[in-house]
């Protein structure tokens, strides 16, 4: 497994919504100010759709590592339309602004590779990801556009990051 591989581009101050049929502009020091968190979690359509209203806690996964810190609130948005990372070029993803949703997290571990990951972990995962397998797919999808730069082998030897988190409100 690789240490430290560089996964994301520069930080932008600009964070790009979509609302309504309009995208607009928020700048990313007002959104944490204002909801008092640490940074910002983004999930595909098709994840965030997985997140049911009765769901209080669930862990979340990430390709290798994560800068979730326990015990910080994250907003956890929708992504309306992916961004794209090769490793040298960005371009910003837009997000969607309906149906947001803030959590705590409780606990979060770095670097674990696939045959280490404990099956308790997948009980609390989200019904995609019910085993390693699912979350190999899982990945795969995920970081397809944002790490097009790497082979499928590479970005599952990179190995994955979870995150424990508790629903604190929906916006």
């Amino acid at each position: 497994m690789r240490k430290n591989f560089n996964r994301h581009p520069v930080l932008s101050e600009k964070i790009f919504f979509r609302k309504e049929k309009k995208i607009v502009i928020v700048n990313r020091a007002a959104l944490h100010k204002k909801y008092g968190i640490n940074g910002i979690i983004l999930m595909l359509k098709q994840d965030f759709k997985l997140i049911k209203k009765n769901i209080k806690r669930f862990i979340h996964f990430n390709i290798q590592n994560s800068v979730h810190t326990p015990g910080k609130k994250y907003l956890i948005i929708r992504l309306y339309k992916r961004g794209y990372f090769n490793g040298v070029s960005s371009k910003r993803p837009i997000l969607d602004s309906e149906n947001v949703i803030l959590a705590k997290c409780l606990s979060s571990e770095n670097n674990i590779e696939y045959k280490n990951i404990k099956r308790k972990v997948f009980k609390r995962s989200l019904s995609n990801t019910k085993n390693v397998n699912a979350l190999k797919k899982t990945i795969l999808r995920r970081y397809k556009k944002t790490l097009a730069h790497l082979s499928d082998n590479e970005k599952l030897s990179l190995g994955v990051a979870t995150t424990d988190l508790k629903i604190i409100k929906r916006f």
